[in-house]
């Protein structure tokens, strides 16, 4: 008989979660890259990228998809 192991649900990527932040943007909407790396590094507690990664991807992604992109991340 084998023994199975218990199978955890996969963690998702920093890509991923940074999508899930921005899904309900509109084109054309500016999104802040201070509260996006916050809300992304709460729902991804074991991601390795540093936060300058997570600004490249938040820019692609906002690119991609029509976003304005504030960078306020030494605000306040």
């Amino acid at each position: 008989m084998d023994i199975q192991a218990p199978v955890w649900p996969a963690q998702l990527t920093a890509k991923e979660l940074v999508r899930e932040a921005l899904l309900g943007s509109q084109p054309g909407e500016t999104i802040s890259v201070k509260a996006t790396i916050a809300l992304v590094r709460e729902r991804g507690r074991d991601l390795r990228e540093t936060d300058c990664q997570l600004v490249e991807m938040i820019v692609n992604t906002a690119s991609i998809w029509q976003l304005f992109v504030a960078f306020d991340v030494r605000e306040p």
